[in-house]
């Protein structure tokens, strides 16, 4: 007859049973010392010096490539080839290294099928170092008790589980990373040709010793009756090569030009088995306009992606869709946009072209004086700090100083804070026939304006008159005819009288205050 075995005898049995599985726990976790130090949970990631620099995603049976160039910038490649947002890549990175895997499952084992890490919800990521070491993991099903998601791999012996949120955007890539803006990362100094196409002709634009040139294949008339009056009179703003004439292209057009194309926000990415159906419908097949910026220094964080990824982005619009947006094209995907850079893209070539009156940026500069009637009227400095608007913040007043100004200082550097902006944005009404002297000019109300770049020997001045014509001009509906004489070139100009008119008034003004 068996002895029954009683009560406390079970219990003891129970927990010796617990105990034996529990050391075997522990001696698997021991004799894998990685696993020993995630047993209890910690850092999904093993720490290291070494940065991520690639990483490869399986997400609804697509896979995607993400490589780190460099120079710093990311590239998307697989499935899917398209521009990155670095500072959403950089947030991506840094949320790997800081994600915190939960303490190890006993009686599991790698990718457990329990719980579905190839399912319908499986995501695999595997993560690789600029040591060369790589890491996989994969991220299965819910658990709807604790609100965490299962993982296996990391070099862990079982399973683990993961917060929600750190699941959840692995699986939105490579749409949460992809640039919001159309061509992020660009720098204009880095820029050396632009090219538009459209409408049946070509735009060219190129950066040749510091200044930006138009092509005109058509001729000067093409550009309108101003520009074949200037240039038939002065040949400073044109020129000639095997390639034909180039004129002068605005900075401030070029600048917006490339500033309106790179910087609009993407506000919808369509779908990538309607890009066909789409780019038909939104005039991108063929394009209404065509961009390409080129250059090697056109996206400096992607040097050495090369093609539309680098050195020679590519930019595809269709017509408005409406009043606030535009279709667009990037690499290939369609997408929607802000439709700022249609109305760049929609001006008349003169739009392109430098008709300024004065040849330089004044706020470029570094030191401004003017005098008004032969007497020293202002004195400003190129030496503040400037801000993120037009630059004017850096200006400092000079003359009138402090003790010769009553009224606060905001408005003492105002006076040469708007004098750069208002001098820069002068356009040429007329041109009128080279002139030796400024003898043209009134002498009442004549102002000499005086530009510096640099300092000491290998300082650049410029100076100018300007003032009421004597003479009346054929054409010119007011009585009073302001103009801008520059006297290294003999160069005479017709301009707008509000300049002229602004500093007869600040004349007085500072004259009453001394």
């Amino acid at each position: 007859m068996k002895k029954r075995v009683s009560g406390p005898q079970l219990a003891t049995m129970a927990l010796l049973a617990v105990a034996v599985a529990a050391s075997a726990f522990l001696w698997s976790t021991r004799v894998a010392p990685r696993a020993a130090n995630h047993s209890l949970g910690g850092p999904l990631l093993t720490p290291s010096a070494a940065a991520i620099d690639a990483l490869l995603l399986n997400v609804r049976g697509a896979s995607y490539r993400f490589d780190r160039l460099p120079a710093g910038g990311w590239t998307l490649g697989g499935a899917l080839s398209d521009d990155l947002d670095p500072r959403a890549m950089a947030a991506l990175v840094d949320s790997l290294e800081a994600a915190v895997a939960g303490p190890l499952l006993p009686g599991t084992e790698p990718g457990d099928r329990r719980y579905e890490f190839n399912g319908p919800e499986g995501v695999q990521l595997t993560v690789h170092r600029t040591d060369g070491s790589r890491e996989d993991i994969s991220f299965g099903v819910i658990n709807p008790v604790a609100g965490t998601r299962y993982a296996t791999g990391a070099g862990r012996r079982f399973c683990f589980t993961v917060p929600l949120a750190l699941r959840d955007r692995v699986a939105a890539l490579p749409d949460a990373v992809r640039a919001r803006q159309l061509l992020p990362g660009v720098e204009p100094a880095g820029i050396e040709r632009i090219t538009i196409e459209g409408d049946g002709a070509t735009r060219i634009l190129e950066r040749r010793d510091g200044r930006w040139w138009l092509d005109a294949p058509a001729g000067i008339a093409a550009f309108g009756p101003l520009a074949g009056q200037y240039n038939a009179l002065y040949d400073d703003r044109r020129r000639q090569d095997d390639h034909g004439i180039w004129l002068e292209a605005s900075p401030v057009a070029v600048r917006s030009l490339i500033y309106e194309v790179s910087e609009l926000n993407v506000r919808e990415f369509a779908p990538p088995e309607r890009t066909d159906e789409l780019s038909a419908a939104w005039g991108l097949a063929p394009a209404w306009r065509r961009v390409t910026l080129t250059g090697p220094g056109v996206r400096p964080a992607l040097a050495g992606a090369g093609g539309e990824a680098g050195d020679a982005p590519v930019l595809a619009f269709g017509p408005p869709l409406d009043e606030r947006f535009a279709p667009a094209l990037r690499r290939g995907h369609v997408m929607v946009v802000d439709r700022e850079a249609i109305n760049t893209l929609s001006m008349p070539p003169e739009a392109l072209i430098d008709l300024s009156a004065l040849p330089v940026q004044a706020i470029a500069a570094d030191v401004i004086e003017l005098t008004y009637a032969g007497q020293p009227l202002l004195r400003g400095s190129r030496r503040g700090t400037p801000d993120d608007t037009d630059g004017r913040q850096a200006w400092l007043t000079d003359l009138p100083t402090a003790d010769q100004w009553n009224n606060d200082e905001a408005s003492r550097h105002g006076l040469v804070r708007d004098l750069v902006i208002n001098l820069s944005r002068q356009p040429i009404l007329t041109a009128l026939p080279p002139r030796t002297s400024p003898d043209p000019l009134r002498d009442d109300g004549r102002v000499g304006v005086t530009l510096t770049f640099g300092s000491g020997s290998a300082a650049r001045v410029l100076r100018w008159d300007l003032g009421w014509l004597r003479e009346p001009v054929a054409g010119q509906a007011s009585a009073q005819t302001a103009a801008l004489w520059t006297p290294d070139t003999g160069r005479l100009v017709i301009i707008p009288d509000a300049l002229l008119v602004n500093m007869r008034n600040a004349a007085e003004l500072v004259a009453a205050r001394r």
